[in-house]
């Protein structure tokens, strides 16, 4: 169906430019001793090329609002949150203590970005990063452009 101004469509049609990620935190990198930006390395899909898994940060190629979301694998105690340009958006904290059991965590929010603008995934430091990855237990990093 066509888009028709003022017929009551909620949303007018997209540049047509698709931006989607998804990238894993690798088994290797469970655990990690640092602060700072969590890198998930191993990507399976990024359309529009934004997401750097070098350096674990998504760099908006198009404006336009963006979901993203992030799921935690976490034995012991985990804390993280999403990041853009250097401010938190959202957070997230699981503690499985004093039974440390293995538990998901998930956070997710909406945000709209200009060109450029940076989002991450930023941990907190020993303590809390009792983040981890398996083969069947997934720690995941995605976001897609909504408009």
């Amino acid at each position: 169906m066509d888009y028709v101004p003022g017929r009551g469509d909620s949303i007018s049609p997209s540049s047509g430019t698709t931006v989607a990620f998804t990238a894993k935190l690798r088994i290797h990198d469970s655990y990690p001793c640092h602060s700072g930006v969590l890198k998930f390395t191993n990507v399976l899909v990024n359309e529009g090329g934004g997401y750097s898994p070098d350096t674990g940060v998504f760099t908006c190629p198009v404006d336009g609002l963006y979901y993203f979301t992030v799921h935690v694998s976490v034995y012991g105690r985990g804390q993280c949150a999403i990041f853009k340009n250097g401010e938190k958006v959202v957070s997230l904290y699981q503690t499985s203590l004093p039974d440390k059991r293995s538990q998901v965590a998930s956070v997710s929010s909406v945000i709209k970005l200009s060109k450029n603008d940076a989002v991450w995934v930023n941990i907190w430091g020993p303590g809390r990063n009792d983040i981890f990855a398996t083969d069947d237990n997934d720690t995941v990093f995605a976001g897609f452009r909504l408009d």
